[in-house]
């Protein structure tokens, strides 16, 4: 997807708050009171009240699209199941994910979740009486995706926005400019009113809460930034008149729900957009909201041209617009809230210690672990499941229209029918073979159905190729899952045998009921006519630190491992060049990820060159063709081959036919990224039960792909039909 960065922005504030000390366990102060675990997250635990309501802790699960809803908005079992896991797991409160206001031109993706209509408070009362059940309370967000609504999801109707611009993102991810249609003043009350309506089916429907959506670059935030709104009447102008249209929302929603009930209000403080809001003016805005009965403000920041700053991949530090919150927290007299990348519980706790914020947001962090509340309370860190920020479950399944998983909470959005999964009827004796993510994967679900567990790994530790990949400093959340999958098969007790390479004759010595071959995969070696091997060296073994290269580096193969590669050298102060066969950069990474590694790449002065076929690797650097078959040479002192991966399958066929079932999972069957070793692991590992052909081909099992088109939704082939693919409307 060419040119998604389409903005310059704005340098990164690298402030005291976004800095985090990671040594937690030392940090933690444990003690055994009544058979109770007291910790020393003091602040994180203390009960807040937000207006006239009383909130169990301050952890907060943020408002994120699932698609689990309807294709009409309505709530299904799946939906409720997945929230139900967050308030089980702890959260003091959760918030209920985006949810349109009204047939029209509201709705910003398909099956999202809606409250447009007084038909769908039945759902919403059963959705928001199950998350009370187990104590917290609940919040539904109300919003209007303004011009960042896609016609094909509003029957085709122009988008409607404070001004006829096109939002840049959107246009470029459709192909062709989102033309809009500027509200008229009439119109804009309509909406109004919608949003006030859309307000009072939350309350009727038992939610304790409702927040309106003003973040994000949706319609509420375009009326209040003067990079979306360029209106000269009483709707546009200055801040008086660009904030008049969310104002009047929140003062009239206070009008009809009364004095106490709790409203709270997500504002983004910064677009990162040049000619976007800034602090300067949101500090201002966050007064008026206060001011207007806005109980709690939920400081967010960016819009969809910067949506890799609110969204942030791993390469931002974690929490980093923390200093956001604070600057909203110094101009107003109500809680804020803090949120971005906050994945640590202790961080959580120094942020509401130092005065930054009232509550933390940890939205992907729960998705990744429901229960991190509960563990953190507890004193269990080591058990907390972390979040990589991939990005790749939660938001590239969105942007294809897929419902939602994570990476590595293989039962995340599939609660329903894995929240508990029962032991196996018939206990198997189980060899894993490797013990990377997947075979980590693999003898912890086995295990933990109640199988007999040997796990065999061929060096002195576990990890695999993680232990590659976790090594910038960037990574230091895939090193905590990563520590967070040992931890896991060191307290399940599964029999771990080091340093010992299977073959053949072991297996049929140890006669298992089943081989799960886990062996990864080694980087792919280019077939030209000329390879200087002493030119040319291991991108992993760069990536890990064990070579030193030239000052001159030309890496060989722009997907994420090259990209990466070429950032971690550039900051090194190499000199590096990035080139690919194909036309663009990052090919096999998520949006978000792509639009942050260009950025980053561009900033640390790494020279791109795609479109180019390797022809030879010379002792002066590769000689490439282009599309019209002109040859030239590329210069470097150190050639970095990131062309790819291949699966190490050699075992695979020496052990056909040894057990009664043997399968290969993760790199091993075919390279791809973390959440596809862990779901393909989890998935044949719950399905250990004999009679099951577990050797079928593992390309054609949908259902355990984790980025695979299981539950797509088109709208076309979809209208008519009142429940998704995945889960049944509640009625």
């Amino acid at each position: 997807m060419p040119g998604l960065a389409l903005v310059a922005f704005p340098p990164l504030p690298l402030l005291p708050e976004t800095i985090i000390f990671f040594k937690l366990l030392e940090r933690i102060k444990k003690i055994k009171q009544g058979g109770k675990f007291v910790t020393a997250l003091n602040h994180l635990f203390q009960p807040i009240k937000i207006g006239s309501m009383e909130v169990k802790n301050r952890l907060v699960m943020p408002p994120m699209c699932t698609r689990l809803a309807t294709v009409h908005g309505e709530v299904t079992d799946t939906l409720i199941a997945y929230y139900v896991e967050r308030a089980r797991g702890g959260a003091g409160l959760v918030m209920v994910e985006y949810c349109y206001i009204d047939e029209k031109e509201s709705k910003a993706a398909i099956c999202q979740l809606g409250v447009q209509s007084d038909h769908h408070i039945t759902g919403l009362r059963e959705l928001a009486a199950a998350i009370k059940s187990y104590g917290a309370r609940a919040v539904l967000q109300i919003a209007h995706g303004g011009r960042q609504s896609d016609p094909g999801k509003i029957g085709g109707r122009k988008p409607v926005a404070p001004s006829e611009i096109p939002d840049p993102l959107l246009s470029e991810m459709l192909g062709h400019p989102n033309h809009v249609h500027a509200l008229s003043i009439d119109e804009a009350e309509e909406v109004i009113e919608s949003f006030v309506e859309a307000a009072r089916r939350a309350r009727d429907a038992g939610f304790d809460g409702v927040e309106i959506h003003g973040a994000h670059g949706y319609l509420l935030s375009q009326f209040l930034s003067p990079f979306s709104n360029h209106r000269t009447d009483l709707y546009g102008g200055d801040l008086e008149g660009r904030s008049r249209f969310p104002l009047e929302i929140a003062r009239r929603t206070r009008k009809k729900l009364g004095p106490d009930y709790p409203i709270f209000y997500r504002l983004s403080a910064d677009e990162f957009v040049h000619g976007g809001l800034t602090l300067d003016e949101t500090r201002q805005f966050a007064r008026m909201l206060d001011q207007a009965g806005v109980n709690c403000i939920d400081v967010s920041a960016g819009n969809y041209s910067s949506m890799h700053r609110f969204i942030m991949p791993t390469y931002y530090p974690n929490g980093y617009f923390v200093y956001l919150a604070k600057g909203i927290k110094e101009a107003v007299s109500v809680p804020v809230i803090a949120v971005g990348a906050i994945n640590e519980p202790l961080h959580a706790e120094e942020i509401i210690a130092g005065g930054a914020a009232d509550m933390v947001a940890m939205g992907r962090a729960l998705i990744a672990d429901p229960y991190l509340p509960k563990k953190a309370f507890e004193g269990r860190f080591e058990d907390i499941r972390t979040c990589i920020r991939c990005n790749e479950g939660c938001i590239n399944r969105f942007f294809k229209g897929w419902t939602i998983r994570c990476a590595v909470n293989p039962v995340a959005g599939r609660e329903k029918h894995y929240a508990e999964i029962p032991p196996a009827r018939v206990r198997r004796r189980v060899m894993v073979i490797g013990g990377g993510p997947a075979g980590m994967q693999a003898a912890i679900t086995a295990r933990r159905r109640g199988h007999e567990v040997a796990l065999y790994e061929k060096s002195d530790r576990l990890g695999g190729l993680l232990n590659i990949a976790a090594i910038p400093d960037f990574k230091q959340d895939l090193r905590r899952f990563r520590d967070h999958l040992i931890s896991q098969v060191r307290q399940m007790q599964i029999n771990v045998v080091y340093n010992r390479e299977v073959n053949r004759q072991l297996v049929e010595a140890e006669r298992p009921d089943v081989v799960v071959i886990a062996t990864g995969s080694r980087l792919h070696v280019p077939n030209v006519a000329t390879i200087n091997r002493g030119n040319m060296v291991n991108a992993l073994d760069v990536y890990s630190g064990r070579i030193q290269t030239g000052q001159n580096v030309l890496v060989v193969g722009a997907g994420l491992v090259g990209s990466e590669t070429a950032l971690i050298l550039a900051r090194q102060g190499k000199k590096v060049t990035l080139m690919d066969r194909l036309e663009k950069i990052a090919f096999d990474v998520e949006p978000l990820t792509f639009m942050a590694l260009t950025e980053l790449l561009g900033q640390a002065g790494v020279e791109i060159r795609t479109g180019l076929n390797i022809e030879a690797v010379t002792e002066t650097g590769v000689m490439v063709s282009d599309k019209g078959w002109n040859r030239f040479t590329i210069e470097a002192d150190t050639v970095v081959n990131a062309l790819g991966l291949e699966p190490n399958q050699e075992l695979l066929r020496e052990l056909e036919g040894s057990a009664s079932v043997v399968f290969a999972v993760g790199d091993c069957y075919k390279p791809r990224d973390v959440g596809d070793a862990v779901h393909e692991a989890f998935s044949r590992a719950v399905g250990l039960e004999p009679g099951q052909d577990l050797s079928r081909d593992m390309g054609s099992a949908a259902d355990i792909s984790f980025m695979g088109d299981d539950f797509y939704y088109e709208p076309n082939i979809m209208a008519g039909v009142s429940y998704g693919g995945y889960g049944e409307r509640v009625h």
